[in-house]
C-alpha cells in the first residue's frame, strides 16, 4: 500500500513581497505614533525637572531670605569703565588655573544643590577653589581623596534634574553641543581627565536687555555712572542693557533678589528657562561663533544664565533661551509653576516676562 506524503507549501515570492509591504506600512504608521509619545513623555519629564528646581529656588528662599546670586565673582572687571563706556567682569576668573586667591565664578545652580537632595555633593566641592579648581580631580587633597574614589571633582558630577531627557540623559562630550567652551578653548590649562560631565540644560533668566560681551562671554556690570548715562540715553540694540530700569531680571552677579522684589508678579516672571544648545548642529564647521553654547552647571555667566532680548527656540545666539522640543520650550516662573512657551511667543510678551519691575500687564501666554 502506498503512503501518502503531503506536500508542504511554502510562501510565494509575491506573497513574501506582500507581507513585507504590510510590515513596512505598520512600522510608517506606528513609528511616528511612538515617537510622538516618547517626546510628550520627555516633554513631561523636563516640566518636572523645571518644578523641581522651582521648588528648590523657594525652600533656598525660605532659608536665607533671599534666591541664590546668579553668578558669585570677585571684583575683576574689564571693558571701560569711564562714564560712556562698558564695564564687564572679567571672564577668566571661573577657568583660570590659580587657587586659594578667592576666585570663584560659581552659578546659581551650586548654591541650590542642598535643596536637590545632592548635600554630599555640595559638601565635596572646596569653597577655596573656582571653578576650575573643583574640576580638576588631581587638586583633591582632602585626608579621604573622596574626588578620587569618586572618579570625578565636584564640577563634573552628573546632576539628573539638570538634564533635558529630550536632549541628552547625560553629558557626551563627542557632540558638540555638551561643548563646554571656557574648558575646551578659552582655559589656557586643560583638565587632565578632560571634560567628562556637570553639563546643564536650565538657565536662570537675567532680565530683558544686553546681558553679555559677545566676544568674552563675560556679563555686563556697568558703573553707577554708565548706568545713569545709558539711562538716559534713547535705548537701541546697542546700548539696552539689562542693568536698566524695566530689564533687570532675577538673576545677575552676586545677585540677591527677594520675592518681594519682584514687583511684576511672581506668576508673571521668568525664573528659570530651557538653555540653547544647539543639539542640531552638532558639527562645528556648520556654526558660527554665536552658535557654540557654553555648557556646565558649576559656571557662572553664559552657562547659566540667559535674557529674553530675543525670542525662544531661535537658535541666533548662546545667550537666549531654547529647547529640544520643535516649537515649544518649558519654563518656570518665580511662583514655582512650570508653563510651556512657544516659538510665536510675541516679543514684547516675552521680555516683559523676563524682568521683574517693568510695569506692564502680561497678557495670557
Amino acid at each position: 500500500m502506498r503512503s501518502v506524503h503531503k506536500r508542504i507549501r511554502g510562501f510565494t515570492l509575491i506573497e513574501l513581497l506582500v507581507v513585507i509591504a504590510i510590515v513596512a506600512v505598520l512600522v510608517a504608521i506606528l513609528l511616528p505614533a511612538v515617537q510622538k509619545a516618547r517626546e510628550s513623555a520627555n516633554r513631561t519629564r523636563c516640566l518636572n525637572n523645571i518644578k523641581q528646581i522651582s521648588l528648590a529656588m523657594h525652600n533656598y528662599h525660605d532659608s536665607h531670605n533671599t534666591l541664590p546670586p546668579g553668578y558669585v565673582a570677585a571684583p575683576l572687571f574689564l571693558g571701560d569703565a569711564t562714564p560712556t563706556g562698558t564695564r564687564f567682569r572679567n571672564p577668566v576668573e571661573p577657568y583660570e588655573n590659580n587657587q586659594n586667591l578667592g576666585l570663584h565664578g560659581t552659578s546659581w545652580m551650586y548654591h541650590v544643590l542642598p535643596y536637590l537632595e545632592q548635600s554630599n555633593l555640595y559638601e565635596l566641592w572646596r569653597p577655596d577653589y573656582n571653578v576650575f579648581g573643583n574640576s580638576e580631580i588631581l587638586y583633591d587633597n582632602g585626608t579621604q581623596l573622596i574626588w578620587r574614589q569618586l572618579g570625578y571633582a565636584p564640577a563634573q558630577a552628573e546632576i539628573g534634574a539638570f538634564y533635558c531627557p529630550s536632549r541628552r540623559s547625560k553629558i557626551d562630550n563627542t557632540t558638540t553641543f555638551s561643548h563646554n567652551k571656557f574648558l575646551d578653548t578659552d582655559a589656557p590649562q586643560r583638565l587632565s581627565t578632560g571634560i567628562r560631565g556637570g553639563g546643564n540644560d536650565y538657565v536662570g533668566c537675567a532680565g530683558s536687555g544686553r546681558l553679555f560681551n559677545p566676544q568674552s562671554r563675560s556679563v555686563y556690570d556697568l558703573t553707577a555712572e554708565q548706568i545713569q548715562f545709558y539711562s538716559a540715553q534713547v535705548r537701541t540694540p546697542t546700548n539696552n542693557f539689562n542693568q536698566l530700569s524695566f530689564n533687570t531680571g532675577i538673576f545677575s552677579v552676586n545677585s540677591s533678589v527677594r520675592f518681594g522684589d519682584i514687583k511684576d508678579g511672581l506668576s508673571q516672571t521668568i525664573m528659570l528657562s530651557e538653555a540653547e544648545r544647539f543639539e542640531g548642529l552638532r558639527v562645528p564647521n556648520q556654526r558660527t561663533v554665536d552658535q557654540v553654547a557654553s555648557d556646565g552647571w558649576a559656571w557662572g555667566g553664559p552657562s547659566t544664565l540667559f535674557t529674553t532680548l530675543d525670542g525662544p527656540n531661535k537658535k541666533l545666539f548662546w545667550g537666549y533661551a531654547g529647547s529640544a522640543h520643535g516649537d515649544i520650550i518649558m519654563v518656570g516662573l518665580a511662583d514655582g509653576s512650570g508653563r510651556t512657551v512657544t516659538k510665536s511667543i510675541g516679543l514684547p510678551v516675552w521680555q516683559n516676562l523676563g524682568n521683574i519691575s517693568s510695569g506692564i500687564p502680561v497678557p495670557n501666554f
